[in-house]
């Protein structure tokens, strides 16, 4: 994969609360009809006005068939949490849908994935893999946007690219995510795919790019995502409100614990 001035680590790692949607952000499990969502997640390094790399994990179970498809997330992040990824690439839509992963920018690259999708085939439930790559999209009105391409491969194949937008909410949260996901045809006559279980690591350690400064070649490191400088009491307050396939609806607000001093 070409480069172009870029220095990774071995993990490619960039912004964070877009798929904090993904995989509907940090913290508690929320509970809908006969269904449950939790994930656990982590920041490195857990420290305050710091660049900072998210890890999380999102579980889906359901005492029916499969989980509902999610259709919608709206998620807030808590106020002062910032984002600086000046000096990175854009990935282009339409050539990332036509082209795949390749198509993009080394240095537009800010996070990857993956999970477990579920689709039933006469009645019996299949799991099957899939992969996300992350990547940084056209600014819209000023506003980051972020593409995430997921590719499943069997039984069903699958290449998807989901828009996700930036947004701000009002005190006690600031930054935030919202994107549509579309129903994922399986099989004719088969219900829509579902996921049972996904992971992203996203962040912005060990990601540079060289720059011309008074005509010297100069190292600048791409911050990202930055922890507000401040905790409040009772910790970072998250929100994330989702609306599923079948037009249910449901809110979860919670707090991640302040950083260690």
């Amino acid at each position: 994969m070409r480069r172009s001035g870029l220095v990774r680590a071995r993990k490619a790692r960039g912004l964070v609360l877009a798929t904090i949607g993904c995989a509907c952000l940090l913290g508690a499990a929320i509970a809908f009809a006969a269904e449950t969502f939790s994930t656990q997640a982590y920041f490195t390094p857990d420290k305050l006005g710091a660049p900072a790399n998210l890890s999380a994990t999102a579980v889906f179970s359901s005492n029916g068939t499969v989980p509902t498809p999610i259709s919608h997330v709206l998620a807030y992040g808590p106020a002062g949490l910032r984002v600086d990824v000046a000096g990175t690439g854009v990935c282009d839509k339409a050539k990332l849908e036509a082209q795949g992963t390749g198509a993009c920018p080394a240095d537009s690259r800010i996070g990857f994935g993956g999970g477990v999708g579920l689709v039933e085939i006469g009645g019996e439930v299949v799991k099957e893999p899939f992969t996300l790559d992350f990547f940084l999209g056209p600014r819209e009105s000023g506003h980051l946007t972020i593409l995430v391409y997921a590719q499943a491969h069997s039984p069903v194949q699958v290449e998807l690219v989901v828009v996700v937008k930036e947004v701000h909410g009002s005190k006690p949260y600031g930054f935030g995510v919202e994107f549509e996901i579309p129903p994922i045809a399986t099989l004719p006559g088969a219900a829509y795919a579902s996921v049972e279980k996904s992971y992203f690591t996203i962040g912005s350690q060990h990601i540079a790019y060289y720059n011309l400064v008074h005509g010297k070649r100069k190292l600048v490191h791409v911050k990202g995502l930055i922890v507000p400088n401040s905790c409040p009491k009772g910790g970072f307050p998250f929100t994330v409100t989702i609306t599923f396939l079948d037009g249910t609806k449901s809110t979860d607000t919670y707090a991640a614990p302040c950083p260690a001093k």
